[in-house]
């Protein structure tokens, strides 16, 4: 797939992407084995669990939703731990 037609696919993670400090994750984070996060720097914009049977594109459909809601609306979706994840204060996080 070419970068214009992922754009197309997913403006608003494409748009994150865009900005300094725009980041998504995607992967196993323990215990969860399907999460996906969208950070802009420092602040949460997305956190998702992988529903059972869901496929890789439609987590990704789902975050770009999630990632307009909270560029567009400041609507923060954040599905992990019942809602209580939190990014770890950046002074602790690993560094790269």
């Amino acid at each position: 797939m070419s970068q214009t037609s992922n754009a197309d696919q997913w403006p608003n993670i494409a748009a994150l992407l865009d900005q300094p400090g725009g980041h998504i994750s995607i992967g196993r984070m323990p215990p969860i084995e399907g999460a996906a996060i969208a950070i802009n720097d420092q602040t949460l914009l997305a956190s998702l669990v992988r529903g059972k049977g869901e496929t890789f594109t439609d987590l990704l459909s789902r975050l770009d939703g999630a990632v307009g809601k909270a560029l567009h609306e400041g609507i923060v979706t954040n599905d992990i731990n019942g809602g209580r994840f939190r990014l770890a204060p950046s002074s602790i996080r690993k560094k790269r």
